[in-house]
This record gives C-alpha cells, sequence and structure tokens, in this order.
C-alpha cells in the first residue's frame, strides 16, 4: 500500500511538472475559466498555508463512500463540492471551514465545485501540504491519488 501511494505521488509530481513546464521548458500561465482555462488554480496567489497537525488529526472522516459506475456522470447539488475516483469513492461536501479526509480516492477523476459562483476549495497532500484550488462554478479531472484533504471553503 505504501509503495503504491509513494509511486502514485512519483507520478502525479511528473505529471505536475509536465503540465506546469510543458513541453517548451516555459511555465505554462495560468487562464480564467471565462476565457476558456481550466478552473484550477495552480499560481502563487491561490497558494494556502500547509494544515497544521490539528486539523489533520481532527479532520472529519466521512461515511462509506459508494461506488458506482465509471462511465456515470459526476451530479453535484448546488453548495457542493464534488469528487470521484477512478476506483469509484465519490464524496460530496458543503461545511465551511471543516477539513475533510477524502474516501480513498484512486487514479484519475472527475472534481466539480458547485458551490456558489466564486467560492474556492482547496485540496491537500496526504502532510497537508496544499496541492491546489478550484473555483465555483468549475468542472475539471484529476489525479486523485495524492490528494487526501479538502476544505470545501
Amino acid at each position: 500500500m505504501a509503495l503504491r501511494k509513494l509511486a502514485a505521488a512519483l507520478f502525479a509530481a511528473a505529471v505536475i511538472a509536465t503540465s506546469t513546464v510543458g513541453l517548451s521548458g516555459t511555465a505554462a500561465a495560468h487562464t480564467d475559466s471565462a476565457n476558456g482555462g481550466t478552473g484550477i488554480l495552480t499560481s502563487e496567489e491561490a497558494r494556502q498555508p500547509s494544515l497544521t497537525a490539528a486539523q489533520m488529526k481532527n479532520a472529519v472522516v466521512p461515511e462509506a463512500a459508494g461506488s458506482g459506475s465509471l462511465a456515470a456522470s459526476l451530479n453535484c447539488a448546488y453548495y457542493y463540492v464534488c469528487g470521484k475516483g477512478g476506483n469509484g469513492n465519490r464524496f460530496d461536501y458543503t461545511t465551511c471551514s471543516t477539513t475533510y479526509t477524502l474516501p480513498n480516492l484512486v487514479g484519475w477523476g472527475s472534481l466539480h465545485n458547485n458551490q456558489t459562483p466564486g467560492t474556492r476549495a482547496h485540496f491537500y497532500d496526504v502532510n497537508g501540504a496544499w496541492m491546489f484550488s478550484i473555483d465555483a462554478p468549475d468542472r475539471n479531472d484529476v489525479f486523485w491519488t495524492p490528494v487526501w484533504y479538502v476544505i470545501a471553503c
């Protein structure tokens, strides 16, 4: 299990580095989703402080996640941020200022921030280090394996 997570984290780092730097060797600029961008923020202005040990220790662990068809579209109610991993596990969170532990999401899957416009959800790795944020209302594909925590807003 630990070896799989390590391999997945290294793969994710390589994917992120490649997508940020690109094949030309220059960093890709963030584009606003209104202008056709991805909606996932990775710039320094969106960077969040890492979670504290207390936040990780007190993270809310959701009830057992259900699994469904991987081909099914991700339905996400208004006021929620939702995600689904390649293994079928999913989450739906809405409470602000709460650190949630994600339900063992593995592989590529969907992310939909369907909260009120401009609401930003933040995602963190196993050590509580900020990985990325997404503004509402946006959707994107995410490699979930290295992502462990979310703060919905």
